[in-house]
C-alpha cells in the first residue's frame, strides 16, 4: 500500500531561523531626455533574512507555517508583523505561491505573478496594514483548499511590502537620468500538505560535462515529477584508466518543489593532461537512488595534432625514401647497360 499524507512537509534544518524571509526589491527608474526617470518595478524572490526594521512570522510556530488539510477544508491562522522602528509604517499585505529557483533555492513569487496554489487559496482581511511604532500586529488569514485539489505538497507565503524609498537622481552622459528606488519586501513561508496518496518520484536528464580552462563543469538536470517536496543529494565519482580518479559533490539544493526543474552542477579542477574514463552521478532522495554515467575523454589539441601529423610525416618520409631507392636502382641499371653496349 502506498503511503498517505498526514504529515507536515519536511524542511531542511538549515532553513529554520527565528526570523522570517527578507528581500530588497530594487525599482530601477530610467528615462532618456528627462530629468527624472519613471520607476519600473523589478520584484525578486524572498530570502530568509530579517533586516531588523520589519519582520513577519507565524503566531504559533518558530519559523514557517506548516499546515495539513483535506481537499475542501479550511483553516484560520495568524501571522505576526513586527515594526522595530520608531515610526508607524503602512505596508502592502498579500499572498503568493512558492517556487524553486533554477539554482535550487526556495523563493516566493513576485506580486504580479499568476497565483495557482497557496497564493490563490489565502484570503486576507485587508490588502494594506498599518503597524504602530515598536509594535507587533496580528494579521489573520484563512487558507481554503478547493474541492478536488490534487493531493501533495504545496508552498507559498505571506508578503509584507513597504512603500518605495525614493533614491537620488543621477545624470549620466547626455541628458539621460537614473534614479534608484528601493522597496523592502519580506515574507514568511507557508508549507501546505493536501491529504491523499504520496508519490515521491524524481526524473533526471543526461549527465553532461564541459571543459573550460583548467576545470570541468558537470551538469545533471532533474525534475520533481511526484507530489512531495524532495531534498536530493548527488555525488559524482570519476573512474579513469588514464587521468584523475576522484569523487565530487554536486551543489545541494535547498529543496525541489513538485513540478520544478533545476540543474545540479559539480566542478572538477586541476585537470590532468590526458583523461580517459567514466563519470558516474548517484542521485539520492526520498524517491530512491539512481545512477547516470557518461564517458569522460579529452586530449589537448596539440597531442591530437601530433598524433595526426607524425603518421603523415612518417608516411611521407617512407614515400620519399622508396622513391629515392627506385630512382637510384634505375640509374645504376642504365649505367650497367651503357657499359655492356660499349
Amino acid at each position: 500500500m502506498l503511503p498517505t499524507f498526514g504529515r507536515l512537509p519536511r524542511t531542511r534544518r538549515t532553513e529554520r531561523t527565528a526570523r522570517p524571509l527578507t528581500i530588497l526589491v530594487v525599482l530601477l527608474a530610467a528615462a532618456l531626455l528627462a530629468p527624472v526617470g519613471l520607476a519600473l518595478a523589478m520584484p525578486q524572490s524572498a530570502q530568509a533574512i530579517d533586516d531588523g526594521t520589519l519582520g513577519i512570522r507565524p503566531q504559533l510556530e518558530s519559523d514557517f507555517f506548516h499546515i495539513v488539510l483535506a481537499p475542501g477544508a479550511a483553516i484560520d491562522a495568524t501571522a505576526i508583523v513586527s515594526n522595530y522602528t520608531d515610526a508607524a509604517v503602512t505596508l502592502l499585505n498579500y499572498a503568493v505561491d512558492g517556487q524553486s529557483t533554477p539554482q535550487g533555492a526556495f523563493a516566493l513569487a513576485a506580486q504580479a505573478d499568476t497565483r495557482a496554489g497557496v497564493g490563490a487559496w489565502v484570503a486576507l482581511d485587508a490588502e494594506e496594514i498599518t503597524v504602530p511604532a515598536n509594535s507587533d500586529l496580528a494579521v489573520p488569514f484563512r487558507l481554503t483548499v478547493p474541492v478536488g485539489t490534487t493531493p501533495g505538497d504545496y508552498a507559498g507565503g505571506l508578503i509584507i511590502q513597504s512603500p518605495p524609498v525614493q533614491g537620488e537622481t543621477t545624470t549620466g552622459n547626455g541628458d539621460a537620468a537614473l534614479r534608484l528606488d528601493v522597496i523592502q519586501r519580506q515574507g514568511v513561508r507557508i508549507y501546505l500538505t493536501v491529504d491523499g496518496t504520496a508519490s515521491a518520484t524524481l526524473a533526471h536528464g543526461d549527465l553532461s560535462w564541459e571543459r573550460s580552462g583548467d576545470s570541468i563543469t558537470f551538469a545533471l538536470p532533474i525534475t520533481n515529477t511526484g507530489n512531495t517536496i524532495l531534498f536530493p543529494v548527488t555525488e559524482l565519482s570519476i573512474d579513469s584508466a588514464i587521468g584523475v580518479n576522484d569523487s565530487l559533490s554536486f551543489n545541494t539544493p535547498e529543496s525541489i518543489l513538485p513540478g520544478a526543474t533545476l540543474t545540479l552542477r559539480a566542478v572538477l579542477t586541476e585537470l590532468p593532461l590526458i583523461q580517459a574514463g567514466t563519470a558516474r552521478a548517484t542521485l539520492q532522495s526520498d524517491a530512491g537512488a539512481e545512477t547516470v554515467s557518461t564517458s569522460l575523454v579529452y586530449l589537448p589539441w596539440w597531442i591530437i595534432a601530433v598524433a595526426v601529423l607524425v603518421p603523415l610525416l612518417l608516411a611521407f618520409a617512407s614515400w620519399r625514401t622508396t622513391r629515392f631507392i627506385r630512382r637510384a636502382r634505375q640509374a645504376i641499371a642504365q649505367v650497367a647497360r651503357a657499359e655492356q653496349g660499349a
